[in-house]
């Protein structure tokens, strides 16, 4: 079953695609963004479809450097284009962050899911989210299972000035088939948490009334020993 989902997706994916494509060719300069943006998403979803049936099973990334602000960057373009209109982004990046070791589609679905819930979350008008990043020096963790402290000091935060999470759903917040929405799933911060313990980080939060932060804590990226110059 769950292959023919797959194929029953990836086939009109694959025609977007192309179509896009075929667009882009005559298209204007900003328009050429849209385009880019319809076949990133369209081969994300793709990549993400391949993953479903490896839902239950721990290291289906491979890690590699990336830029969390190239991600983060490309986040806001696909919120401020669709279910982010009403609100009103602040970025506090530090411009120093180094790479993080990490998979590239794994972080778009986790901050796309965390600023899409944000963005459902604030009021319609006055609605305010900020994305913050952050170098921690020295925030070490226990990785579950194991004796071993690891050192995670890069820091994603999305905070927003919605209602905040009721108290009654704090402590399950990660858990499948919890939500506060009306025809929500449940799923997205299963999955957020699933891919951030897959790329061996960890996610947090905090909640009040007008300001609920969700924090992301990866790992830098660093060369393997061989690769390194001797």
């Amino acid at each position: 079953m769950a292959a023919m989902l797959a194929h029953e997706v990836k086939n009109p994916l694959s025609g977007i695609s192309g179509a896009a494509q075929l667009l882009e060719q005559n298209a204007s300069e900003p328009d050429r963004e849209l385009t880019k943006l319809i076949r990133q998403e369209a081969d994300r979803i793709c990549a993400l479809v391949d993953q479903m049936d490896q839902f239950g099973e721990e290291g289906t990334y491979q890690t590699r450097p990336v830029n969390i602000h190239e991600v983060l960057g490309h986040v806001r373009k696909l919120a401020q284009g669709g279910f982010g209109r009403h609100v009103r982004f602040t970025e506090r990046y530090d411009p120093s962050l180094p790479p993080a070791a990490a998979d590239r589609n794994g972080l778009v679905q986790v901050f796309l899911n965390l600023v899409k819930n944000a963005c459902e979350a604030v009021p319609q008008q006055g609605g305010d989210i900020v994305i913050s990043t952050a170098y921690r020096h020295g925030v070490r963790v226990h990785v579950p299972g194991t004796r071993e402290r690891m050192s995670l000091p890069l820091e994603v935060s999305i905070a927003d000035n919605g209602p905040g999470i009721p108290e009654e759903l704090r402590a399950h917040m990660f858990d499948a088939f919890v939500t506060t929405k009306t025809g929500g799933t449940g799923l997205g911060l299963a999955l957020v948490a699933k891919v951030v313990r897959d790329l061996r980080g960890v996610v947090e939060f905090e909640s009040e009334p007008r300001r609920t932060v969700f924090r992301v804590r990866l790992p830098i990226y660093q060369q393997p020993d061989d690769a390194r110059p001797r």
